[in-house]
């Protein structure tokens, strides 16, 4: 069985960790997996290919990346409402070569984002559109 920690709080196959920590609903993992992107929000998961939902009422909220594992592959997949992905830690772990103190990069909405770990320090992230064209996520600024 997947976990997931979101805010402290371990998600299973069977759950929905809610923006406040509590569990609604019911998902069967992976591709049906609910984050909220909310400040703060952490992404801590267990073998090396996930696929999840964001779930972002504002824009300006982010969700943070596990700590580095090289060959990790992670699918964000997101509705009308973009987001903001971090690194674990913004200043050295870069998103496409950006790196700094609260260092994200913006996901427009309706995207689906693949992020691999190439290193202990980079995540390389690119954008698919709803029209199948691909692209470089923004660099973390």
């Amino acid at each position: 069985m997947a976990k997931f920690e979101l805010d402290g709080f371990t998600v299973s196959d069977a759950n929905v960790c809610t923006a406040n920590g509590g569990f609604v609903g019911s998902v069967t993992e992976p591709t049906g997996t609910i984050i909220p992107a909310v400040a703060g929000t952490a992404i801590t998961k267990t073998g090396s290919r996930t696929f999840l939902t964001v779930a972002s009422a504002n824009a300006a909220h982010w969700v943070t990346l596990p700590a580095p594992v090289v060959g990790d592959e992670i699918w964000l997949k997101n509705g009308a409402t973009g987001y903001e992905i971090r690194s674990s830690a913004p200043a050295t772990i870069a998103i496409n070569g950006g790196t700094g103190a609260s260092a994200e990069s913006a996901v427009i909405a309706n995207q689906l984002v693949r992020l691999i770990c190439t290193s202990a320090t980079t995540w390389i992230a690119t954008n698919f559109h709803t029209d199948g064209t691909v692209s470089a996520l923004e660099a973390a600024a």
